[in-house]
């Protein structure tokens, strides 16, 4: 018992992390609607300082005053960019952009039923396999007092996630500078902070909404605590530590599994290989290496047990065909746009380097494997969207620093460098159509037709209600129904009767909600994405069937109209047989997800007619 006081005594965050448990059990059962996740985020964010402050007093990490100053400095720059973003911008999220949004509501409407049903929802969504409420912890806090548009959620989780990230990073580039004895540690910890915080890849989807970034916190504090650590002994504290930040990348998002897979293979590789000389070390690393496996696989079979076999008994480079747009080559080009000529450049430089200088060259071989298995293994089963792209940031990130030991004597090619990533971060936002520097727009797209989508809204939220629903078949960048959904969130009028709707073959299944609207849009033109072409040509056969009549065409002033028809004559077999057939060649795929799903409807709604 007193051991257990003199551990919360000499550790506060815990102290502070159990009383906010605490509290947050005692607002749940006295039923206090909205605060009880407000403490459980609270908690959350001690235990992640904690973990933060243990890992930096475990590698005996210290931060100057001046370095103190550098990160206060680079977090209020980034607050900043994201503010005048946020700020000044039209946007309307759709898809992926809003879906974090959209499960921080979730995650708050759970919380607020009660305790039990907020655990519940985590888990699941956890062991889903897809989109995890993970990250949903951390902004809440922040999140519960804003008016919960989207726009504040973005600036929640950027208050919160950035300084995260930041300091993350600078226990990693503390580690490194310890581990090779870095001189001219000031300059090369403010220029590896100035450049980590201006590449565009860091931005390039958190700036519309989508946090994955965070996982970047628990990357560089697996790089930091595995950089200086051979194996030979069982470090106990730094493994299970180790295991606690693998196990939250993993969560945050299930695609970091490609990185915590290659890292850890390359990383195995390397002790190996450079003690291969002693076979009584080498025996060392092995035996040490098998038991942090068991370790790290026993804790992740009991907690994410349903999410392992999610991932093991999916086929997603079947399901995921419509993504893989090229394979490896065309993934490698890719990432040459997003990184533009110079800093491809400076990359390569840094990679040569880092091969030369014996010190540096097992880790560059690390960081080199890392990146080209990561590629390879992700492109087996599609190809990488720019939020993917996180996961090969530590591999350009090690080579730039490489880039910059070469030239840390020098302080004027140090600022050169600076200067060029500040030009590359500023095209990025101006948008220049230029292959020397970064093809990554750092800015949202201005929706020009905001105030005639407002309209349609306004239509929508008229109109809609538990017995008048809508779908619309449109689903491509220009208008798909989550730019209805989300303009009036948290207003769920529009968003609880209009679905997200079916476009991508072999992900998305047919929607029965086009069955059961009473009212579905479309546009004209009509621009196809993927499968959702077949649901409209269909459905232009309805209407000249007499099936539906044009209500309401919105003029959108850019050359399309939003065009809203309404059913006059009840669902019946021949319309669920005309989607039947006219997905008959999706169905020799995806049987599960198309023939299968009409066939279900027809039986549960006694449809039945002799085929």
């Amino acid at each position: 018992m007193m051991k257990i006081k003199e551990y919360f005594k000499k550790n506060k965050l815990c102290y502070a992390f159990v009383i906010l448990i605490v509290i947050a059990l005692i607002t749940s059962v006295l039923n206090i609607k909205n605060i009880s996740f407000v403490f459980i985020s609270l908690a959350a964010n001690v235990f992640l300082i904690y973990i933060l402050n243990l890992i930096i007093n475990m590698l005996k990490i210290k931060f100057s005053k001046k370095d103190k100053i550098f990160i206060i400095i680079s977090i209020s720059l980034l607050y900043i960019f994201y503010f005048i973003s946020v700020l000044t911008r039209n946007f309307i999220y759709y898809w992926d952009y809003s879906c974090y949004y959209n499960l921080q509501i979730g995650l708050e409407d759970a919380f607020n039923t009660d305790l039990l049903s907020g655990i519940k929802s985590f888990i699941g969504s956890t062991w889903s396999g897809e989109y995890g409420n993970f990250l949903s912890f951390f902004p809440e806090f922040i999140f519960n007092f804003t008016n919960k548009t989207i726009n504040s959620y973005l600036l929640s989780s950027v208050i919160v996630f950035v300084p995260y990230i930041i300091t993350s990073f600078s226990i990693f580039i503390k580690t490194f500078i310890k581990a090779f004895k870095i001189e001219n540690e000031n300059v090369f910890f403010n220029a590896s902070l100035l450049i980590f915080s201006l590449f565009p890849i860091l931005h390039a989807t958190f700036i519309y909404g989508q946090p994955d970034l965070f996982g970047l916190t628990f990357i560089f504090l697996i790089l930091a605590l595995t950089l200086s650590y051979d194996f030979k002994r069982f470090d106990i504290p730094r493994l299970i530590t180790l295991i606690i930040v693998t196990f939250m990348l993993l969560i945050t998002r299930r695609w970091y599994m490609y990185f915590i897979f290659s890292y850890y293979l390359c990383y195995a590789f390397k002790l190996i290989l450079t003690n291969i000389k002693d076979k009584d070390a080498v025996l060392k690393i092995i035996k040490n290496g098998i038991l942090f496996i068991l370790m790290m696989g026993t804790f992740f079979l009991v907690t994410l047990f349903p999410l392992l076999k999610n991932i093991i008994a999916s086929d997603f480079a079947n399901s995921y065909t419509y993504y893989l747009t090229g394979g490896f080559n065309t993934e490698l080009i890719t990432q040459f746009n997003y990184l533009g000529y110079i800093i491809f450049i400076i990359i390569v430089i840094g990679l040569i380097y880092g091969l030369i200088k014996k010190k540096y060259r097992s880790y560059t071989i690390v960081f080199i494997f890392e990146y080209f298995v990561t590629i390879f293994m992700f492109t087996r089963i599609q190809n990488m969207g720019l939020h993917h792209t996180l996961l090969l940031l530590p591999a350009y990130l090690y080579f730039i620093l490489m880039f910059v030991l070469l030239i840390i004597k020098n302080r004027a090619l140090i600022f050169i460098t600076i200067l060029i990533f500040c030009v590359n971060f500023i095209f990025g936002i101006c948008y220049q159509d230029s292959k020397i520097f970064t093809n990554i727009k750092l800015t949202t797209p201005r929706q020009d037709d905001y105030l005639s989508i407002k309209e349609v809204c306004d239509w929508l939220k008229e109109n809609l209600n538990e017995n008048n629903k809508a779908y619309m078949i449109a689903h491509n960048n220009t208008y798909n129904p989550d730019k209805f959904r989300n303009f009036y969130m948290p207003d769920k009028t529009i968003s609880n009767y209009l679905p997200y709707g079916s476009a991508i073959i072999g992900v998305h299944k047919f929607p029965i909600e086009l069955f059961e609207a009473k009212y579905v849009l479309t546009t004209s033109p009509f621009e196809s994405v993927s499968i959702e072409n077949i649901y409209n040509n269909v459905f232009n056969d309805l209407i000249s069937k007499g099936k539906f009549k044009l209500v309401k065409t919105f003029d959108m002033k850019n050359g399309y109209n939003i065009n809203i028809y309404e059913r006059v004559v009840d669902m019946d077999y021949e319309e669920a047989k005309m989607y039947a057939d006219a997905l008959e060649d999706e169905t020799k795929n995806y049987s599960s997800l198309y023939k299968d799903v009409i066939k279900n409807y027809i039986k549960e709604n006694n449809l039945m007619i002799n085929e």
